[in-house]
């Protein structure tokens, strides 16, 4: 069992592709450019490049959450053909590559992180390197540990936080050398949506996490509690923009509901899907598209 728990195979390219699961990675990109954003909205030039090192730094650092996540579960037993029917989002139950080389693909996408965000600790000192360091310990406390956040019922709470205002803040923080705290206001609506996509993954995993010995705050709610507040979450997430952009005084409103008609129909699904492991593809699928819509909704209502 420990041999098969292993693997034995070689890593190709495609392989560490899909473990790096590009399909996710909105939910680093979107608060990157939400960083953008908020700077260019003070009338503060963005640097390109830079932006592009920052923008580079958050999806390695999401792509080394996704490995050590597959690696954690694969090791564990949690993941199984049983209960993992999608092949090409479960490598190492059909693939097999050795373990020991998906956990060096992980730490290398945590080096290539902290490589890429050199030129901001360059640029304007310690505090990006503060932000960088207080995110590899979450993806690493995330997947390993005694007790494992994924184990327990934060990681809604810790993925929101960490992508969805940690990164924004410190892009905003690099690009105008300036870090403000008012910024994680901003971020509510990307960090909703970012614990949303969490919520829907463990929402969809309930009864395999429950075998797992697993008690995320879906688990903890049980289905018919957890269906009402997702319908809920969903509302105040659709919500959200159109209230700061209120107390902002912006202008942008208009924009921001005009970019919501694109999204309506998945919102509209979302808002009817039962979550469970019969629905976990419509339900990631959507809730994704929904973070890429109406993030860059409200990221371009916020330059008006």
């Amino acid at each position: 069992m420990e041999q098969n728990r292993r693997g034995n195979g070689q890593l190709s390219l495609l392989m560490a592709l899909r473990l790096a699961a590009p399909h996710t990675w909105a939910a680093s990109l979107i608060p990157a450019l939400l960083g953008a954003a908020l700077t260019a909205g003070e009338g503060i030039a963005v640097d390109t490049g830079m932006l592009l090192c920052l923008t580079a730094a958050c999806v390695f650092m999401q792509a080394a959450a996704n490995t050590f996540n597959d690696y954690s579960d694969f090791v564990k037993g949690t993941d199984t053909l049983e209960n993992s029917p999608d092949a090409t989002d479960a490598v190492l139950v059909y693939d097999r590559p050795a373990t020991w080389r998906v956990l060096l693909l992980g730490f290398g996408f945590l080096f290539g992180a902290a490589i890429l965000g050199l030129p901001a600790i360059l640029s304007i000192g310690w505090k990006p390197l503060l932000i960088g360091a207080a995110g590899a310990v979450v993806v690493l406390l995330y997947s390993f540990g005694k007790v494992p956040l994924s184990y327990l019922p934060l990681g809604e709470l810790c993925s929101g936080f960490v992508m969805g205002g940690l990164i924004p803040l410190a892009v905003t923080g690099v690009l105008s050398g300036s870090f403000r705290a008012e910024v994680l206001i901003d971020a509510l609506p990307v960090m909703l949506g970012i614990s949303l996509i969490m919520l829907t993954n463990n929402g969809c995993d309930i009864h395999r996490d429950l075998k797992a010995g697993r008690r995320t705050f879906a688990v903890l709610l049980g289905e018919n509690k957890l269906a009402r507040l997702y319908r809920l979450l969903l509302l105040l997430w659709a919500a959200l923009p159109v209230l700061l952009l209120l107390w902002r005084q912006g202008h942008g409103i208009l924009f921001y509901l005009i970019s919501f008609l694109p999204a309506f129909g998945h919102f509209s699904a979302q808002l009817h899907l039962r979550l469970g492991p019969e629905q976990r593809g419509p339900a990631m699928a959507g809730i994704v598209a929904l973070n890429t819509i109406l993030g860059l909704g409200y990221i371009v209502s916020l330059l008006f």
